[in-house]
């Protein structure tokens, strides 16, 4: 089985079919891990609360997220639940927040809130902002550090990486 590309999906997938008795290549255009889009996001672990109910993007977001902390325990990588405000100042603002709201509870987002100023000064007095919705499961991860962590168990468990090796057709 080839996989293409060895950024955090590549490496992820390379490390789950890992765990059974498969011979797997990972082909990366790059000398390294962790080189393209995956070592330039911003290292959120999101909660669900934006997607589409139904979907399998929102379905494979509320679980990552759920099963995170047993991952990053597995692979030794720091993960902090810092939780994330999205905050707002007019009336417009609190609808839009509401569907957001509404969007991540369908979607089976646990612990969605919307909180008042105090609160919100409690959580980041830098925020600034009349109220917010607070999404308690929200997280921060190096990007780097976890995809190098997923791509080592990949290998430790018996996947080939072949690096400077661009797919074309």
């Amino acid at each position: 089985m080839l996989i293409i590309g060895a950024g955090v999906v590549g490496s992820a997938i390379a490390r789950e079919l890992s765990r059974y008795k498969l011979k797997i290549g990972v082909l990366e255009k790059e000398l390294d891990v962790c080189c393209e889009s995956s070592g330039r996001n911003s290292g959120v672990l999101h909660a669900g609360f934006t997607y589409k109910t139904g979907s399998l993007r929102a379905q494979c977001c509320v679980e990552g997220n759920a099963e995170f902390d047993r991952v990053a325990f597995e692979l030794e990588v720091p993960f902090k639940r810092t939780g994330k405000v999205i905050v707002g100042f007019t009336d417009s603002d609190r609808q839009s927040l509401l569907k957001y709201k509404a969007l991540g509870e369908a979607n089976g987002v646990p612990g969605l809130e919307i909180i008042d100023k105090r609160r919100l000064e409690e959580l980041d007095s830098s925020a600034g902002g009349e109220f917010a919705m607070y999404s308690p499961s929200s997280g921060i991860l190096n990007p780097f550090v976890y995809t190098i962590a997923l791509a080592e168990n990949a290998w430790q468990n018996g996947t080939d990486f072949f690096f400077d090796q661009q797919v074309t057709a």
